[in-house]
């Protein structure tokens, strides 16, 4: 299965968004943004990524989904 590593952290936010928070404008927008960091942040191997609810200010929410990133590599024969 080959998968970007933080969709399970994405697919948690948009549930949690769809949920809670769908009456704010351009909800959907929130996951674009957080799927962005995330494919360009540097974490490392046992690093602990923590993504929060993006209205955690403004309405008080704190709700959170968090998530350790393992690095497995697969070696492919030399040519």
């Amino acid at each position: 299965m080959n998968s970007i590593w933080y969709e399970p952290l994405v697919e948690a936010l948009r549930h949690h968004i769809e949920a809670n928070h769908m009456m704010e404008e351009a909800a959907l927008d929130e996951l674009n943004f957080t799927e962005e960091y995330l494919d360009y942040a540097s974490h490392c191997d046992g690093d602990l990524v923590t993504i929060g609810c993006p209205w955690q200010q403004h309405h008080n929410c704190n709700w959170k989904v968090e998530g350790n990133v393992f690095i497995k590599l697969k070696m492919n024969k030399s040519l």
